[in-house]
């Protein structure tokens, strides 16, 4: 049987969001790693950069656009010339030094010699994504986890001999299957499908409305005390509860409130409860559990 979202948090929760939205549109990209993306203009340059990009998205923000400006910047003006023409023996050279949290320079070698290998075989990674993508199905989960488990089925020579144990890509290639959160990967399609700013919109193939919640730390903490979920673990099954949700008032596009959540999260600390005058000074005060 399908379990129900935690609340109907439409009454009080929808106006707060909107407001937290309109008031900081302007601030979109300053803590967004999209910003770098945005900086190419045609699609194909785009996807192969949101790609990337969402890859390094993890830990405080000034070291992900420091990694993020890294490589793109290596890649140059063109990410979707720069997969195609490069040679993947010499592709972990290019990035040499490169080290952020889980990642090195033959992870990011790798990534992009897979993505070029997409690129041979299927066209583009839409194509790929959408070889597993049904309109019955429920949300992304079903065609991401196609597309993950035939990412890390491809070829990792000449490259490496075999990705390590370790590598970073072993966790931004999660499966939702296996009940991972999968936040980059969920935060990659965001960027890719939703049609407003500051989103790219260029897949136009893949429905808003079958997204699912990127679950960062904002969200997931915000998402308890909201009643927008009733699960504590992190995992696949609180990211579709927490957007299910939110479904309830924003069918056709849940993930919109993503940016709202995310921001809200960082600019006001949570007193934990601990403290009910601070509790009165948060926008989300009249909604809140805690």
């Amino acid at each position: 049987m399908r379990r129900r979202p935690a609340s109907n948090p439409a009454r009080n929760l929808r106006p707060i969001l909107d407001s937290v939205l309109d008031k900081n549109r302007s601030s979109f990209l300053e803590s967004d790693p999209l910003e770098f993306v945005r900086n190419y203009t045609h699609p194909r340059d785009q996807e192969i950069a949101s790609f990337t990009a969402a890859c390094f998205a993890l830990g405080r923000v000034d070291l992900i656009r420091k990694a993020v400006g890294t490589v793109l910047g290596v890649m140059g003006g063109s990410p979707y010339a720069f997969v195609r023409k490069s040679d993947p023996a010499l592709l972990k050279g290019k990035f040499a030094g490169f080290v952020y949290r889980f990642f090195k320079a033959e992870d990011v070698a790798v990534l992009l010699f897979w993505i070029r290998q997409v690129l041979e075989r299927h066209g583009s990674l839409e194509r790929l994504f959408l070889e597993g993508y049904g309109e019955g199905d429920p949300d992304v989960g079903p065609a991401l986890s196609r597309f993950v488990r035939t990412m890390l089925q491809m070829e990792t020579r000449p490259v490496v001999r075999s990705l390590s144990p370790d590598s970073g890509l072993r966790a931004y290639l999660s499966d939702p299957e296996s009940g991972s959160g999968c936040k980059r990967l969920s935060l990659f399609l965001r960027w890719v499908v939703r049609r407003e700013d500051p989103d790219l919109g260029i897949w136009k193939s893949v429905s808003p409305a079958k997204l699912v919640m990127p679950l960062d730390t904002h969200v997931i903490r915000l998402g308890k005390r909201l009643g927008l979920t009733r699960r504590a673990t992190p995992d696949w099954k609180m990211a579709r509860e927490i957007t299910e949700s939110i479904r309830q008032f924003e069918p056709h596009d849940p993930v919109k409130y993503d940016f709202a959540l995310c921001h809200a999260g960082m600019v006001q600390p949570c007193p934990t409860g601990q403290d009910k005058n601070e509790c009165g000074k948060c926008v989300f005060g009249v909604c809140c559990n805690g």
